[in-house]
């Protein structure tokens, strides 16, 4: 595999199965190599594989497809009116796309009505103008920090027509809203509290009024209970994300996922509203659970996967995405009371794998300050024990995600390079319990460094790796071990200083996490947070290396400076982000630098 290769590559993402279990609607992500954009668009197939077929085409994005409650029509947001807008799409093939929403107002997410007459959709609302009585007219516009008009929700015919704003205030809402089966209420997530919406005189009522962080809804089909995902609010850089349910009226509340010390993801009612079902990430693997009404969680699926964008139909049927070692990415369909008969919907990228020579994976364990660390190796094609290879640490860690069994597309480009690729889950990892992710209580950058640093020499013992030829890429962590190891022969940093408070901010919970870090780090002592800048340590800095830096970047350009003050080896490369060629870009330079 090459970095050209991504031109190719292909994502799925959102699968959606009706309501009968009959067909599955999933978001296709392709590159127009032509004019440098990632598209997307929708296709259909039915639950058994056999049928499959664009629903939507043309460059476009089209994202976030739900089924009518009928099964005979899909919503979802597209720009292909030159500006984000629901649209609605027939199941009939050749069936015409047909605009919902028009105007102004963008939509961050929708939600069908049970009834199937509305589509409701959150968005947000221009800011108001800047006051400033000392500036003219002509600065107003350039003065930052400039306020953000909060998210609202909003109704409209699900025919076409103009929407109705349904809430009043200043509450900020966040997520999708989730109607009542009654069709006449939404509940939704507001600035960390969940609150049900009256549609026809929009009356809102708080139903949580806890001190937990508590985000995504989803009412029973009863109508009974709801469900929702919460996070104690801890001065931590890691709280564990657990399921809980409560009474329609805001009582009876109760934790749902008891000794379970994972993130729960995804949560799904079963059409008899006594499970719920949740996806959830352990050691490298992401499996099914089921919560219950006694307060505890079993677990459905034991394989080695890693699932995401779970969705469950009435009659038990579920589909996600799945991947493994050498899947890259399929959706498939199961029934969540019998998980093993797996039927495989689509493989976008069978055919280019199957004309690649992959690495095969080793799963490796090693003993870090008394912590058990997980990583994979990925081995170059046809590997040979005898031989020496060069190392390669990557190092994944702004903001922090767990390295699994998953197909590793980045690491097979490096494998076929000829590099023996590292991926390692240091301290501070979400996937092994809130212990294991909040141990970086001090020293951050330093204690998930030091348990990388021991990864490597754990991999150099195995024999078939050259002492001299170790590297690393990476974005803080890299810049830190620049100033704290000499191990390193070359070393690729990539948007080395980050702003953590910006990085957390892009999580769908990142309110609550932006609090957790400037909570746990020393934010309040400025000494202390320089001795934490890998800066404060460029008189250490030995090793080549290439930084990649943002347009602009002015904290990897720092880093740059300070290793060309120290006359070390180092180059600066520009790589704006947002294209298709930027990713290409990032890894020829880094295979350029490291193989120089």
């Amino acid at each position: 595999m090459t970095p050209g290769d991504l031109w190719s590559w292909r994502q799925v993402e959102s699968p959606r199965i009706a309501a009968d279990g009959q067909g599955v609607v999933y978001v296709e992500k392709w590159s127009d190599r032509t004019h440098n954009v990632l598209f997307s668009d929708l296709q259909f197939v039915d639950s058994k594989g056999k049928q499959q077929r664009a629903l939507t085409e043309g460059s476009f994005h089209d994202r976030m497809p739900r089924w009518s409650p009928d099964g005979t029509r899909v919503a979802f947001l597209s720009d292909r009116s030159g500006k984000v807008q629901i649209h609605v799409v027939a199941l009939t093939p050749g069936a015409a796309v047909a605009q919902v929403t028009r105007g102004d107002l963008e939509p961050l997410t929708l939600a069908w009505s049970p009834d199937g007459k509305s589509l409701a959709f959150t968005a947000r609302m221009t800011p108001e103008a800047v006051k400033a009585p000392w500036a003219p007219a002509s600065i107003l516009p350039l003065l930052r920090p400039r306020p953000h008009g909060p998210v609202q929700i909003f109704v409209a015919p699900a025919a076409g027509g103009t929407p109705a704003r349904v809430t009043i205030g200043d509450l900020d809402y966040s997520g999708e809203p989730a109607w009542m089966p009654d069709s006449r209420s939404l509940v939704c997530a507001a600035q960390g509290q969940i609150f049900n919406i009256r549609v026809a005189d929009h009356a809102v009522r708080e139903l949580t009024g806890n001190q937990l962080s508590n985000r995504e809804p989803v009412p029973s089909p009863d109508g009974s209970k709801i469900a929702w995902i919460a996070a104690d609010v801890k001065p931590q850089n890691y709280v564990v994300r657990r399921l809980w349910v409560m009474n329609a009226d805001g009582g009876r509340v109760r934790m749902l996922t008891g000794a379970l010390d994972r993130d729960v993801m995804d949560p799904q009612w079963s059409s008899d509203s006594r499970t719920i079902y949740f996806l959830a990430d352990d050691r490298g693997s992401t499996h099914l659970y089921a919560g219950r009404n006694d307060g505890t969680a079993r677990q459905v699926t034991t394989r080695l996967e890693r699932l995401r964008d779970f969705s469950l139909a009435d009659n038990g049927r579920a589909v996600t995405v799945r991947s493994t070692a050498t899947e890259g990415g399929n959706v498939i369909t199961f029934s969540a009371d019998l998980p093993g008969g797996v039927v495989t919907l689509a493989e976008p990228n069978d055919r280019l794998m199957a004309d690649r020579n992959l690495g095969d994976v080793e799963e490796i364990h090693y003993d870090s300050d008394g912590k058990s660390i997980q990583g994979w190796l990925v081995k170059p094609p046809h590997f040979e024990a005898g031989r020496k290879y060069p190392l390669l640490l990557d190092i994944r860690d702004a903001p922090r995600a767990m390295y699994g069994v998953e197909f590793q597309l980045r690491a097979q480009i490096f494998a076929s390079a000829g590099y023996v690729v590292l991926c390692a889950n240091p301290r501070g990892t979400p996937g092994y319990g809130e212990e294991f992710g909040h141990l970086l209580r001090t020293r951050f950058p330093g204690d998930d460094a030091d348990d990388l640093l021991r990864g490597v020499e754990f991999v150099i013992n195995k024999g078939y790796v050259d002492p001299k030829r170790v590297t690393m890429a990476g974005g803080l962590v890299a810049a830190w071990l620049l100033g704290h190891s000499d191990r390193f022969t070359a070393a690729v940093a990539h948007h080395a200083i980050v702003d953590w408070a910006a990085d957390v901010a892009m999580d769908p919970d990142g309110v609550r996490r932006a609090a957790e870090w400037m909570g746990a780090m020393p934010w309040d002592d400025p000494e202390q947070y320089m001795k934490r800048s890998p800066l404060f340590f460029a008189s250490s800095f030995k090793t080549p290396t290439l930084v990649i830096a943002r347009d602009p970047d002015p904290e990897s350009e720092q880093l740059f400076f300070a290793l060309r003050q120290r006359k070390v080896e180092s180059a600066l490369a520009r790589i704006a982000e947002g294209t298709p060629s930027a990713r290409v870009l990032e890894l020829e330079a880094t295979l350029g630098w490291l193989g120089r």
